[in-house]
């Protein structure tokens, strides 16, 4: 009963916040697009599965800007090259905000690098971007890092012995161990307890956020209230995930040599102590714990799911195969492994491994952004902070395009 009355209560607010928006004169003239239901907005016209789909199918109706309401609140949704160029590269400084989910706040997921904004998503991204950018001066660069994991993992291979195989798990704990060479300057066999433990929580955590309670909770915050055991779940996650990598964290504290940095989580940990005094300054524990946690999900989940899609494609299109390694024995042959220098003299293969990424579509909708001022785009008005989706699906297929 109790939870009847309190969706009762949600679609009057739904009709209240709705003629607020329409009588509101930015929001009348917001880009059009379908008609709301209450409380639901257009999830029912929506596929839950396949967003893009969808919006690809409203574009036809409403043309490539539009307005979708998920829950109460209207988003702006961008449909092809040209209207998602307009808005992040013409206009980039209206459109350069990032929508964090309400979920992803009650979690304390807004710190760190993935889900932040404003002035903690700048000062955190030029630090990282510096920081990843020197590694190698002094000190052993990512591509050693990477050529070392390489021989690991054609090692668990080889241990298969010609035998089929399904290579999910072994990819992801290497790719997952660059990143551990990244951050914690270290690699863990493949085996290793606590480094499963991490990959197998990160994986748990992703699926449950993914699921349509996350949606629900992000449409309607209240509901982690009215139904707290998901949510809990996912707090439980959060909090085992940041234990683990606060135990890393003390052990870089306790051997850390400030003038050389042996890693990531040196570096920042140098940068907190010289910033102090600076009572503006985003360099601490909290922003470190949830910048190594994006680290490991941004660079783990993307880069597994590319390299097995990828050799799915290259199985497929055996003749495609074929000329990529062609290639690689005429410019890198068979004794040594590949570096960073020989792609500028492997350009089919540097072709191959963009269509791959373009082909899989891996984030079809890209990141959501936020408009940071009330903005005129294409003639029509985007209030200041409406969620913007720049549909990155749309722009991998344009069909205006040809095929080089």
């Amino acid at each position: 009963m109790e939870l009847f009355g309190t969706l009762v209560l949600a679609a009057i607010v739904f009709c209240l916040l709705f003629l607020l928006f329409r009588g509101d004169s930015r929001y009348a003239r917001m880009p059009p697009g379908p008609t709301p239901v209450p409380l639901i907005g257009n999830l029912l016209q929506l596929n839950q599965w396949a967003f893009h789909e969808s919006f690809m199918k409203l574009k036809e109706t409403y043309g490539p800007v539009m307005t979708v309401y998920l829950g109460p609140k209207p988003l702006v949704v961008l449909v092809g090259f040209d209207a998602v160029h307009e808005a992040l590269v013409e206009q980039a400084d209206a459109f350069a905000g990032r929508a964090v989910p309400p979920l992803f706040k009650q979690l304390k997921l807004d710190f760190g690098l993935g889900q932040s904004n404003g002035e903690r998503w700048k000062q955190l991204r030029r630090f990282s971007l510096s920081t990843l950018r020197d590694f190698g001066m002094g000190r052993r660069n990512v591509e050693e890092w990477i050529q070392e994991e390489v021989k690991h993992l054609t090692e668990e291979f080889r241990k298969t012995e010609g035998a089929p195989f399904d290579p999910t798990i072994t990819l992801s704990r290497a790719v997952s161990n660059v990143i551990c060479s990244i951050v914690f300057g270290q690699r863990f066999d493949y085996q290793d307890k606590n480094f499963v433990d991490l990959l197998s929580l990160l994986e748990a955590h992703l699926r449950l956020l993914s699921k349509p309670i996350g949606m629900l909770y992000n449409m309607f915050p209240a509901l982690t209230k009215l139904i707290p055991g998901p949510f809990n779940k996912m707090l439980m996650n959060v909090n085992e995930l940041t234990t683990f990598t606060s135990a890393m964290i003390d052990k870089h504290k306790a051997t850390l040599v400030s003038d050389s940095p042996r890693d990531y989580i040196d570096s920042f940990l140098i940068k907190m102590k010289q910033e102090s005094n600076n009572p503006d300054t985003e360099f601490n524990y909290d922003n470190l714990n949830m910048t190594i946690l994006d680290l490991f999900i941004a660079g783990t989940e993307t880069t597994s799911t590319t390299l097995r899609y990828g050799w799915l494609i290259l199985m497929k299109y055996p003749h495609i195969q074929e000329n990529v390694q062609k290639e690689i024995d005429t410019v890198i042959g068979r004794e040594r492994a590949p570096a960073m220098e020989d792609r500028r003299k492997m350009p089919y293969t540097d072709a191959v491994l963009h269509e791959i990424q373009r082909f899989i579509d891996l984030q079809p909708l890209n990141v959501f952004h936020k408009t940071t001022r009330d903005t005129i785009f294409r003639g029509y008005t985007i209030p200041e902070n409406t969620v913007v989706i720049p549909m990155l699906h749309s722009v991998l297929f344009e069909k205006k395009v040809g095929n080089p």
